[in-house]
């Protein structure tokens, strides 16, 4: 068991480029929510911008990564919210250790009652399949989509380490759209 002193350690990149070729017709994703429902990406896109961001999912046991990703997320939302984004937390495969990984998540490092964006599952992998981020389950992925669409960020880690995005990073990338939007 890793330690809570331990945990803090933990250090995201806080300089990431595009390394990734995203495939046509994203916005045509269908995930399912934490309450069964189906959810299309096309629901966001057009209204807010999208941080989209993909977990490991489950292979033998919760990463320890993408927990405090998770929770990282879970505590900073504001910041998201206050450059109009929705952050989508997508877990692949089943939902048999998605209980475990949501309150995981709100304690990790926020220590909250609830997390405030949508915890998505793909429980058949086809987002992970369409994306070509097969890793077990997935390689952990951060897609950044504006509302007009267009993708600031394709970022999809090496291995299933700390090679992701940190915070500060995607909000950097969120406030250069913001920019960009407002010339």
């Amino acid at each position: 068991m890793v330690k809570r002193a331990d945990r803090l350690k933990i250090e995201f990149l806080d300089e990431v480029n595009t390394n990734f070729e995203v495939p046509e017709r994203l916005d045509s994703l269908t995930f399912v929510d934490t309450n069964g429902e189906q959810v299309r990406l096309s629901e966001y896109v057009g209204k807010k911008h999208v941080v989209l961001v993909f977990t490991q999912g489950f292979s033998g046991m919760l990463c320890p990564f993408c927990k405090t990703q998770t929770s990282r997320l879970v505590g900073n939302y504001s910041k998201f919210e206050d450059l109009d984004a929705e952050v989508l937390v997508v877990y692949p495969g089943t939902r048999d250790h998605l209980d475990q990984f949501i309150e995981a998540a709100k304690t990790e490092e926020a220590n909250v009652d609830s997390v405030p964006f949508p915890i998505l599952l793909d429980e058949d992998l086809a987002a992970t399949k369409f994306f070509n981020i097969k890793s077990h389950f997935a390689h952990p992925s951060t897609f950044i989509i504006t509302k007009d669409g267009d993708i600031k960020l394709a970022y999809v880690g090496e291995d299933l380490s700390a090679d992701r995005p940190s915070i500060k990073a995607m909000l950097g990338v969120l406030e250069m759209a913001q920019l960009t939007n407002n010339d």
